[in-house]
């Protein structure tokens, strides 16, 4: 969902990537590390909306939305390091492949959802109200507001490489960003305090400022992820982990309960934040771990390649996981009662949204590839497809 960034770095237009992948080999430019590491983040974040009945594995996976910003600034560094490019430029082409895809989805999902509740002669369930603010990517339905995140840090991703390149040091730059987040927290804490009534400028504050400056920190940590050595990821990682762990203990002697990560994470606090640091940097190191002792970057097995697809496909399969979660939880009243685990629902919505987003890349690449007005659109087509 992050974005494919490597078919940026490489600059080949989206019918290589088709023949490539149904020619069913990995590429070896890729870093298949992040690869794995998106794919995680994408089925963490399918679990909490399918909603275990186990309240621990919903709070384990809550790193989810760390890691995928984390993972997306690394690939932006890979694709842009090397490279001049412009910021005007890099908006015009990385914006539309972010907004016109959840924009084409969602108004898919409106309009079937219009049929599919006229069927069940039930009440439409969207106000226009709610409609628009889905559309503007607020709180609407749900689960849209991961792409008002990228967005905002894919405007400042370019800022934020020059700046890594001016502090000319990884240690510069990650104390920075340290320090921007420690003002942020000041920031949230004042404001709060203020109890400023409800305008455009508290909601643009809430709805952005909010969200750009700690998913901001968490970018600029994966844009120089690929540079720490080892022992500078673990004191890292040991650092965050003191801080939650310090946090988790003083809200459990304050409150003599635990504090769940979650309340902390609308907008993203340092609660929240630190354990997501933590634990997506335990996940790459054993990651990273587990493709040198197996060297799978040279490894063509079927999993490696269904994982390089679904990375590739995250937006798109993120974008169908909506529609599978959506129905499911309306529509499971009407199927038999097995039908509710968490097992049982995760594996459809997982399956059915990696299936049908295969299907929609199929059919669009035969048009693509076979038809004359599919080789004059293929770019919008490639834009809209991912």
């Amino acid at each position: 969902m992050a974005g494919n960034w490597e078919q940026e770095k490489r600059e080949v237009t989206f019918v290589q990537p088709v023949i490539n992948r149904i020619e069913k080999t990995l590429d070896k430019e890729r870093d298949i590390r992040f690869d794995i590491l998106k794919t995680i983040g994408l089925v963490c974040i399918i679990i909490a909306h399918v909603r275990p009945e186990n309240n621990i594995l919903f709070d384990i996976r809550l790193f989810d939305v760390p890691l995928m910003v984390i993972t997306s600034g690394t690939l932006y560094y890979y694709s842009a390091n090397n490279k001049k490019i412009s910021f005007l430029n890099y908006l015009q082409k990385r914006l539309p492949r972010l907004i016109v895809p959840v924009w084409l989805f969602l108004t898919f999902f409106f309009i079937s959802a219009y049929l599919i509740f006229l069927l069940l002669v039930k009440p439409y369930p969207f106000s226009y109200s709610r409609i628009i603010e889905t559309f503007l990517l607020l709180k609407g339905i749900g689960y849209v507001w991961i792409i008002r995140v990228f967005i905002l840090v894919a405007i400042f991703a370019n800022p934020l490489l020059n700046l890594y390149k001016l502090c000319k040091s990884e240690n510069r730059f990650l104390a920075l960003l340290f320090f921007i987040y420690l003002g942020y927290e000041r920031l949230f804490i004042e404001i709060k305090h203020l109890n400023l009534p409800s305008t455009i400028i508290t909601q643009l504050i809430d709805d952005y400022l909010f969200y750009l400056i700690p998913y901001g920190c968490l970018f600029g940590l994966g844009i120089v992820l690929p540079k720490l050595r080892f022992k500078n990821i673990l004191f890292i990682s040991g650092f965050f982990l003191g801080i939650f762990l310090l946090l988790a203990t003083f809200y459990y002697r304050s409150l003599g309960h635990f504090i769940s990560i979650q309340d902390f994470k609308y907008p993203a606090r340092i609660y929240f934040v630190s354990y997501g640091i933590f634990m997506s940097l335990f996940a790459f190191s054993g990651v990273d771990l587990i493709c040198c002792k197996y060297n799978l970057s040279n490894n063509n097995h079927v999993l490696l390649r269904g994982i390089v697809f679904v990375s590739s496909s995250s937006l798109w399969i993120y974008l169908w996981h909506i529609f599978f979660v959506y129905y499911w939880q309306t529509l499971v009243v009407y199927l038999p009662k097995f039908a509710s685990h968490f097992m049982i629902a995760f594996s459809v919505i997982t399956l059915g949204a990696i299936a049908v987003t295969y299907l929609q890349k199929e059919i669009i690449s035969r048009i693509i590839t076979k038809t004359r007005c599919g080789q004059n659109h293929s770019n919008l087509l490639s834009m809209l497809l991912k």
